[in-house]
C-alpha cells in the first residue's frame, strides 16, 4: 500500500496518541516504508513540534501542549499539528487556481504554508508576497520564484511579520490572488479571527489583489471568532477539505460565494 506524506504523519501520531511511544522498526513494519522514509518522517514531525525523536524511534510531545489559551488562541507551531491530510487537499486545490507567472499573496496561515510546499513542485516562475517568514523559508531555494518579504515586526509564536509596518509595500504591487486563512467564517460574521494582530496585514494583501480566495478546513465554516476582518463581499471562493457538508456549501452559496472541494469539484454549481 502507497502512503502519500500526511498519511504517514496521521498514521504515526495516531500511534503515539495510543501508546506515548513508538520504535522505528515498529512503524517501518506497520507502514510498509523503508527506514529510511521513517527517519525523515519522524525528523518532519520533530521539526513542527509534533513528537520528540529518541534513540530507535519517537516519544510523544506533553499533551499538555495542545491546551488552548482562554481567547481560544493556538500558536503556529502546535496549529501544525492539526488536520494534516485536510490541509494537503485543500492546498492541492487552491494549486489548480494558480497559473505559471502570476502573483500572489500568502498570509502566515499554516494552510498557506502547505500551499507554498505545493506550489515550489508545480510551479518554475510565481512571485510570492507574505509576511511569513516560514514562507519565505519554505520558497527561498525555489529558482524562478521571486520571494517578497512584507517586513515589519517578527511576532515569534507565528514567524511572521505585523503592525502597519508590513502594509506599507502593498502601494506598490498588483497582485493576482491573495489566498486567505482563517479562524472562522460565516455568513452573518464573515471573515473573523481569534487575535487581531494580522487583519491589518490581511486587508492591505486583499485590497491590492484582483482576487480573495479562502483557504481553510470545513471545521471553520460557519463559525464565528472574536475579531472582525470584513464581510463575505469581499470573497471569490472558499476551498475547503471533502469533509465539508451540503449544508455548510448551501449556506455560503446562498451567499453567492462558491465552496470548492475535492468531492465536489466537478459539480457546476460550485466552479469558478
Amino acid at each position: 500500500m502507497m502512503w502519500l506524506p500526511e498519511k504517514r504523519y496521521e498514521q504515526i501520531l495516531s500511534i503515539l496518541e495510543k501508546e506515548g511511544a513508538v520504535k522505528a522498526s515498529s512503524l517501518k513494519v506497520e507502514i510498509g516504508v523503508s527506514s529510511e522514509t521513517i527517519r525523515r518522517d519522524l525528523e518532519y514531525l520533530e521539526s513542527v513540534g509534533s513528537l520528540k525523536r529518541t534513540h530507535g524511534g519517537a516519544v510523544a510531545v506533553d499533551q499538555s501542549d495542545f491546551d488552548e489559551s482562554k481567547n481560544g488562541y493556538l500558536e503556529f507551531q502546535k496549529r501544525e499539528r492539526q488536520k494534516i491530510s485536510e490541509k494537503a487537499e485543500i492546498a492541492e486545490i487552491a494549486a489548480q487556481y494558480i497559473t505559471e507567472g502570476q502573483s500572489l499573496a500568502l498570509d502566515s496561515g499554516t494552510t498557506s504554508r502547505k500551499l507554498a510546499e505545493i506550489i515550489k513542485t508545480k510551479f518554475n516562475r510565481l512571485t510570492v508576497v507574505t509576511n511569513s517568514l516560514h514562507i519565505a523559508n519554505v520558497l527561498a531555494d525555489a529558482k524562478g520564484f521571486t520571494v517578497i518579504l512584507t517586513g515589519g515586526v517578527l511576532r515569534p509564536e507565528e514567524y511572521s511579520m505585523t503592525t502597519d509596518m508590513a502594509t506599507l509595500i502593498f502601494s506598490k504591487l498588483n497582485i493576482n490572488t491573495f489566498f486567505l486563512t482563517t479562524c472562522g467564517v460565516s455568513v452573518e460574521s464573515g471573515i473573523t479571527y481569534q487575535r487581531p494582530d494580522e487583519i491589518i496585514v490581511q486587508i492591505k494583501m486583499m485590497e491590492a489583489s484582483d482576487k480573495t480566495i479562502i483557504i481553510t478546513d470545513s471545521s471553520k465554516l460557519g463559525v464565528n471568532s472574536l475579531y472582525k476582518m470584513c464581510g463575505l463581499e469581499k470573497i471569490n471562493m472558499i476551498i475547503t477539505d471533502s469533509s465539508v457538508t451540503d449544508k455548510q456549501i448551501k449556506m455560503f452559496e446562498t451567499a453567492n460565494v462558491p465552496v470548492v472541494c475535492k468531492l465536489k469539484q466537478d459539480d457546476e454549481s460550485i466552479k469558478q
